[in-house]
């Protein structure tokens, strides 16, 4: 594979390497090859993969209290910090730093925030994958963040 190279003024101050690479999570086949590319991209540019996994908010219930809305969004989050804690032993298996954060609120949004927040330098997000062999699609989460994200998005 071509190794990919930061585009913007961030190549300059890195010597034309990432530093940060976001890989947002699901748990879906889909972030499951993000997961996969952004390992090996941060493992070939000694960057620090950071792991997100967003607690979509909107589908799943916001309530103050401790409800039973609450003890579903802490049953989701005791789920991702599973799925997290995986790939963080991936990570260091392959010898990259690794930084991992579970978040509630609206998935491309939280992505942007994560990835400004963090001066993440690429964000590498999977897409959804299809049915009857047809190509795989960039699906709606995706989409948004390419088109708003202030970084290069790479969807595999």
């Amino acid at each position: 594979m071509a190794e990919l190279a930061p585009s913007d003024e961030r190549a300059e101050s890195s010597g034309g390497r990432y530093r940060n690479v976001l890989v947002p999570i699901d748990g879906s086949e889909g972030s499951r090859r993000g997961v996969d590319r952004g390992l090996e991209i941060a493992r070939e540019h000694d960057a620090c993969l950071h792991v997100l996994h967003v607690i979509e908010e909107s589908t799943r219930g916001e309530t103050p209290a401790l409800s039973s809305n609450e003890l579903v969004l802490e049953a989701f989050e005791e789920e991702a910090s599973a799925l997290i804690e995986e790939i963080v032993a991936e990570a260091e298996a392959a010898g990259v730093e690794a930084e991992t954060a579970c978040v509630r609120g609206d998935t491309p949004h939280e992505i942007r925030a994560y990835a400004e927040t963090y001066d993440v330098d690429l964000i590498v997000m999977g897409v959804h994958g299809t049915r009857d062999g047809a190509r795989p699609h960039r699906g709606g989460t995706t989409d948004t963040v390419a088109r708003a994200a202030a970084v290069p998005v790479v969807s595999v």
